[in-house]
């Protein structure tokens, strides 16, 4: 068989029955691409990799199942990553799943010979006045930062090529804000950028609920030290860039903290003692603020630093 024009990394773990269900819709789909489909189970026990391998035979596809033990769903999309063949890589995930996206992210890859191909719909007013063609990938960071591009990280096609030489990785040890760091990431290895006017449209039907593959774990923390990373990394392949460095540090970072923050209050934590935590890990570092915090934000954080125990979500 040719040389796939597409590898499509699915994570996996009892998803009874919804993977091989997934994997004939795409295909049905995407009758004229040729799609390699490479299925990371993570110790499932409901007999997915069975109907998988049976509906890659019945239809003829190319595609296979990797088992990646019990680990982190990002070092189940690395294996992927390293085992695809595709010209190009998609990471579909069954909790959130998308309609017919994959021809047109396709069609324009090859028009444009592009490393990263998202979707900015017309209708959002953002993305008409700051999407255009030359885009680079610093200029989307600092949009998304500031929320005036949208952009949903679980709709996103990547040269296979650009990855691999840029040793682009998701980071093993995270789950939380995983592709969200990925595709950061990304973006700071200044990739040839094409995007859709076209929104994608989610497919209930045929979503998991509840995916098991998310394993999100407790520590909300996590995804704060996914983006701190992402930050240094920035601080070190772009580092005149102001504008993309304050918007990191003094948006991004602190916006991050303020929805553990949100989240841990909610769930009962005393803000004396998420104060504490704080500082012990020197997460507090980063809430600070600059010309480039929107005022909500600094308004926030003056109040967290001052008299925490007025602060509401």
């Amino acid at each position: 068989m040719a040389k796939a024009d597409i590898s499509v990394i699915i994570p996996t773990k009892n998803n009874k029955g919804k993977t091989a269900e997934i994997i004939d819709k795409l295909s049905s789909e995407n009758e004229n691409i040729n799609i390699e489909f490479i299925v990371i189970d993570m110790n499932s026990a409901d007999g997915v990799i069975l109907e998988v391998l049976n509906m890659i035979k019945k239809k003829s596809l190319l595609g296979y199942v990797i088992q990646s033990g019990g680990g982190t769903v990002s070092s189940a999309l690395n294996t992927g990553i390293y085992k695809a063949g595709g010209k190009y890589i998609t990471f579909v995930y069954p909790s959130r799943l998308y309609k017919n996206y994959i021809s047109e992210y396709f069609s324009l890859a090859e028009e444009k010979c592009a490393d990263f191909i998202f979707a900015a719909p017309e209708t959002d007013e953002g993305n008409r006045i700051l999407i255009s063609d030359g885009v680079t990938g610093a200029d989307l960071i600092v949009s998304l930062v500031h929320s005036s591009v949208t952009m949903d990280f679980t709709a996103v096609m990547y040269n296979r090529e650009f990855l691999i030489s840029n040793d682009i990785r998701f980071y093993d040890d995270c789950r939380l804000g995983y592709a969200e760091a990925f595709i950061y990431n990304a973006l700071l290895h200044s990739p040839r950028v094409a995007f859709s006017k076209i929104k994608p449209e989610r497919d209930y039907v045929n979503e998991v609920i509840g995916d098991t593959a998310s394993n999100a774990g407790n520590n909300c923390f996590e995804r704060l030290e996914a983006m701190e990373r992402v930050f240094l990394l920035a601080r070190e392949y772009h580092k005149d860039d102001r504008v993309l460095l304050e918007a990191l540090e003094y948006q991004k970072l602190p916006t991050v903290i303020f929805s553990c923050i949100d989240k841990l209050l909610f769930e009962g934590f005393r803000a004396s003692s998420i104060k504490k935590l704080m500082k012990n890990k020197g997460y507090d570092k980063y809430l600070d603020f600059s010309r480039y915090t929107k005022p909500d934000l600094r308004n926030k954080i003056l109040l967290w630093k001052t008299v925490p125990w007025f602060y509401k979500p």
